[in-house]
């Protein structure tokens, strides 16, 4: 039997709404179990319906979703969630990443890429459209290290080279499979280095251990941004 993927949209444009629903409803693979237009909507539907992915808004109207993220989280602990944003909201990048936000897709490409991103959160990637990747990455190159942020000092733990592949990976938005492939192992022990990866630095998610091995320069974002200009 094939594997579903149970999605909740949050979306406070109509059209948006039916263009996304519509591609959804295409998908054999893909299941809609909520359908939603603001931040309380967002609570409520993660909360009864324990959804793999959310898709939403960045301005929900009534809060906005780095705001809103942490309570989804505690409703729905394993959900990955994909924030649809503009360009004058792409400097919020930064903000989506250390929230633990799995997706950031700039719905001035259009939509035809959105099952790709679905699939890649749903597989334990990060998914970021190419404009907003450019942008992210800018805002995690550290030139000084004299200006390293604090609330990361503390770890002082470097990651090993295996590690590093794998957050390379996950910064590119390659799936666990796709990963682990490269690394020649199985899925099962990638996931158990990355979760000794998070059991040693203290950090909650892949996200947050991709932005601190930028911060620390363990992952070099110029490397990155070509790979991305290249795919």
């Amino acid at each position: 039997m094939q594997e579903m993927i149970n999605i909740n949209l949050i979306c406070n444009d109509e059209n948006d709404k039916k263009i996304i629903t519509a591609l959804i409803r295409e998908q054999e693979d893909f299941r809609i179990t909520g359908v939603g237009k603001d931040g309380f909507d967002a609570i409520r539907l993660a909360s009864q319906t324990q959804p793999d992915v959310i898709i939403m808004d960045f301005l929900l109207g009534d809060v906005d979703c780095p705001q809103l993220t942490p309570i989804i989280k505690r409703k729905a602990p394993s959900v990955r969630m994909i924030s649809l944003i503009s360009k004058n909201e792409c400097g919020c990048v930064d903000q989506f990443l250390k929230m633990g936000i799995s997706g950031c897709y700039y719905r001035q490409e259009g939509f035809d890429n959105l099952p790709s991103s679905i699939k890649s959160v749903y597989y334990g990637g990060l998914y970021v459209s190419l404009p907003v990747r450019e942008h992210a990455l800018r805002c995690f190159a550290i030139p000084d290290k004299a200006v390293f942020p604090e609330e990361f000092c503390h770890l002082g733990k470097h990651f090993s080279a295996t590690e590093l592949h794998i957050l390379n990976g996950i910064t590119l938005g390659q799936t666990d499979r796709e990963i682990a492939k490269n690394l020649n192992m199985s899925t099962g022990s990638l996931r158990n280095c990355i979760n000794h990866s998070k059991q040693k630095t203290g950090l909650k998610n892949r996200t947050q251990m991709s932005v601190y091995a930028i911060f620390a320069g363990m992952i070099n974002p110029r490397k990155i941004s070509d790979q991305f200009k290249e795919a």
